[in-house]
C-alpha cells in the first residue's frame, strides 16, 4: 500500500509539472504585437495652436494618473504590479513553495518505502499537507489575479496569472486528494 501511495504521488507530481510547464509556456507566449496607428499627413498648425493643444494633452493624462512618488518613477512594471499587490510576493513563495515541498516530501516518502520507519512516513505526511497548503494558496492568488485581470481589461505581458486547463487542475486535485487519504491511513496504520 505504501508503494501505491509512492506511485500516486508520483502521478500526481506528472500532472502537476505538466500544468506548470504549459502554465509557464503560455505565460512566456509573446502577444502579437500591435500596430501603431496610423497618422495622417496634415498641415504643420501655428505655434501657438500647437503649444495650447500640447498643454492639454499633457495635462489630462497627468490629472487622471495617481501621483508617481520620485523613488517610484524609475521602477520597472514588475515591480510596480508587485508593490501594489494586497501581500507582495505570496504568489511567487507559493509558487516557489509547493514544488518544493512536493518534491522534499516525495522524497521522505520514499525512505519510508524503503526503511519502513514510521518516522519518515509521519514527516512526508506532514511535508504533504504543507504542500497542499501551499497549492490552494497559489490557486487562490491566481484565481483572485484572474479576476482583477479580466475586471480591469488590463493586457500586459507578464501581468496575466498562469492559466491552467480546469480538468488537469482537477485532476491534480483528485490525486493530491487520494495521496494525503492513502498517506494518512499507512502513518496512522489503520
Amino acid at each position: 500500500m505504501a508503494i501505491a501511495a509512492l506511485l500516486l504521488w508520483l502521478g500526481t507530481a506528472a500532472v502537476g509539472s505538466y500544468l506548470l510547464l504549459s502554465g509557464i509556456r503560455a505565460a512566456n507566449a509573446a502577444p502579437s504585437p500591435q500596430e501603431p496607428a496610423s497618422v495622417a499627413a496634415e498641415e504643420p498648425a501655428p505655434a501657438a495652436a500647437t503649444a495650447h493643444s500640447l498643454a492639454q494633452a499633457t495635462a489630462a493624462p497627468a490629472a487622471t494618473a495617481k501621483p508617481v512618488r520620485d523613488k517610484d518613477r524609475f521602477d520597472p512594471p514588475s515591480l510596480q504590479r508587485a508593490k501594489s499587490e494586497p501581500l507582495p510576493g505570496l504568489r511567487d513563495l507559493a509558487e516557489f513553495a509547493h514544488p518544493a515541498l512536493a518534491i522534499t516530501g516525495f522524497a521522505f516518502w520514499l525512505c519510508y518505502v524503503i526503511s519502513r520507519d514510521r518516522l519518515f512516513a509521519m514527516i512526508g505526511l506532514g511535508i504533504l499537507l504543507g504542500a497542499i497548503c501551499a497549492g490552494l494558496t497559489w490557486f487562490a492568488v491566481n484565481h483572485r489575479a484572474a479576476r482583477v485581470t479580466a475586471g480591469a481589461g488590463q493586457a500586459k505581458p507578464g501581468a496575466a496569472p498562469l492559466a491552467f486547463t480546469p480538468r488537469l487542475i482537477a485532476l491534480h486535485a483528485a490525486g493530491a486528494v487520494l495521496t494525503v487519504l492513502l498517506a494518512t491511513l499507512i502513518a496512522v496504520r489503520v
